[in-house]
C-alpha cells in the first residue's frame, strides 16, 4: 500500500524548556532515541513511503539529523512561516499531498506501533483516535454514535463520553479545504479538530480507534511517563 504521512513539527515546545531551549520537540530524546524517529520507523512499518514534515522552529536540526530519507521513508520539508495553529501548519504541506487519504500526527505523540495500520483498516472518509480517560474536562472529547464521531467537544464541562481526543489522524484530501474555511480565533490561532468538524457538519464520515497507550508529550512530566511507556511498547531502544 501506498501511504503518504504529514508530521507537525513546527512548534517551540515550551513546556518542555529548558530542553527545547536549545533542541526542537521533535528531536527530544526518549531513552536515547528522538521522538520523530521512532514515528518514522512506526510509519515505514504501517507501510509509508513518504512524509511530509511541517518545521518552523530550529528547522536547520530537524533537516540536519534526518535528512531526506529515514528508515526506508522518503522525506521533504514545509515551512510553517508562523505558528498559528495545527490547521494552518497542515495546509504547509498540501502541495505535496495528492492521495486521497494520509496519516497526519503530532511529532510529540507515542503510541504503539501498530495504531497506524489499525487506522488504515477503516473505510470510513477518516479516523479519530483517542484514549479511554477518566477526567474528560481536560481534554477535547469525541462525541459518539456506533464507531462514528459526530461531534468534538473541547474541555466539556459534562464529557458526553470518555473518549478524549489525541492528535493522530487518518484524513481526507477535503481537510485541506475545511482548514482554509475555519476562521482565525482566540490569539489569532485555528486549529485541526476545528476543521474536521466542519467535515463532519458537511455529513463526511468520521470513525474512532481506540489506544490504550497514546500520550501526548508536552511536558516535563509526560516526558517522564514516556521515557517508561516506550519501554512498555518495545521503543525504547536507540539505533
Amino acid at each position: 500500500m501506498f501511504v503518504k504521512a504529514v508530521i507537525l513539527a513546527a512548534g517551540r515546545g515550551t513546556r518542555l524548556a529548558p530542553l527545547t531551549d536549545t533542541i526542537p520537540k521533535a528531536l527530544v530524546p526518549i531513552n536515547g532515541r528522538a521522538m520523530l524517529d521512532i514515528i518514522l520507523e512506526q510509519l515505514s512499518f504501517a507501510g509509508v513511503t513518504e512524509a511530509v514534515i511541517v518545521v518552523h522552529y530550529l528547522k536547520d536540526k530537524i533537516i540536519a539529523a534526518i535528512g531526506n530519507e529515514r528508515h526506508g521513508i522518503k522525506i521533504k520539508y514545509a515551512e510553517q512561516e508562523k505558528i498559528n495553529g495545527s490547521a494552518p501548519a497542515l495546509l504547509c504541506a498540501e502541495p505535496h499531498i495528492t492521495d486521497e487519504k494520509f496519516i497526519t500526527l503530532a511529532c510529540d505523540s507515542l503510541f504503539e506501533t501498530d495504531l497506524l495500520s489499525r487506522l488504515l483498516e477503516h473505510d470510513s472518509d477518516g479516523v479519530f483516535t483517542c484514549r479511554e480517560v477518566e477526567d474528560g474536562r481536560r481534554y477535547g472529547i469525541l462525541e459518539t454514535s456506533g464507531r462514528r464521531v459526530t461531534r468534538i467537544i473541547e474541555k466539556p464541562e459534562n464529557p458526553p463520553t470518555n473518549l478524549a481526543n489525541f492528535s493522530v489522524y487518518l484524513l481526507p484530501h477535503d481537510i485541506f479545504d475545511a482548514c482554509r474555511q475555519v476562521p482565525f480565533g482566540k490569539n489569532d490561532e485555528k486549529w485541526l479538530p476545528d476543521a474536521i468538524q466542519n467535515l463532519i457538519e458537511q455529513g463526511m464520515i468520521f470513525t474512532f480507534e481506540k489506544s490504550a497507550h497514546i500520550l501526548d508529550i508536552g511536558t516535563n512530566e509526560q516526558l517522564a511517563e514516556a521515557q517508561e511507556l516506550a519501554k512498555k511498547l518495545n521503543l525504547a531502544n536507540a539505533e
